[in-house]
């Protein structure tokens, strides 16, 4: 809401604007001063596909976190186990999981890191490839999970993962309960574009949310099946 609200404000400050157009691989928006049109039905569908593929390779491996990373590998994804990987992360505005491919110092801090683990090589580049790194300490099956739903998303060209648009979000997101305003500076494609990510961003955490009230209903009505065919003995 306070995004839309927004909007609304800057376009009743600009009577000069008739349009604003922003499209990206799936989804187009076209709003003016009245109206706000919103077309994602491609969205919408590869969500859906991204959605039950994901489930159903998760849904083979649920039980084993390790083997759910071996596959990620096997996909050929680099994936990194480092040790605080979390805090580390949060210095430079990432977070355990699947990263995109950046640039500038995060990719070279990445690159040196990545590289070193590796091979005990020191890579210097300026762009780093998509990669996932989880701390080296026993993870959660839902950790991963949405590491390869982000993944997926991603290799889909779903929106709101490309370099600049992620940016944008994590600057908002990391400037979460101070002063500073950094929408202010934001022009309207790039609001548009963040809610995007945002909306990337809560599918990931919305789905591994699903999987896990799936699995725990499937352990429950197991076990009361176990429990049924005890008390039949």
């Amino acid at each position: 809401m306070f995004f839309l609200d927004f909007i609304k404000n800057i376009f009743n400050k600009r009577n000069n604007i008739n349009q604003v157009l922003y499209k990206n691989s799936t989804t187009k928006h076209v709003m003016n001063a009245s109206c706000n049109l919103k077309l994602s039905s491609q969205t919408e569908a590869l969500k859906s596909k991204i959605n039950a593929e994901v489930k159903n390779i998760v849904k083979k491996h649920i039980n084993n976190p390790e083997e759910l990373i071996e596959f990620a590998k096997l996909k050929g994804i680099n994936v990194y186990r480092i040790k605080n990987a979390d805090k580390w992360l949060n210095k430079i505005g990432e977070e355990e999981g699947f990263l995109i491919p950046l640039k500038g110092i995060k990719a070279i801090i990445l690159n040196l890191i990545t590289g070193f683990i590796n091979s005990n090589e020191i890579k210097v580049s300026y762009n780093s490839e998509e990669m996932m790194i989880f701390n080296a300490e026993e993870l959660e099956i839902y950790t991963i999970a949405r590491a390869l739903y982000k993944y997926y998303a991603f290799k889909n060209n779903m929106p709101g993962y490309d370099y600049k648009t992620q940016e944008i979000f994590k600057k908002i997101y990391n400037a979460a309960g101070k002063k500073t305003n950094p929408l202010s500076k934001c022009t309207i494609k790039d609001m548009y574009a963040c809610k995007e990510a945002i909306s990337r961003d809560l599918e990931s955490i919305n789905f591994t949310a699903e999987i896990s009230r799936e699995y725990e209903n499937a352990k429950k009505v197991l076990k009361q099946i176990q429990l049924n065919q005890s008390a039949t003995v």
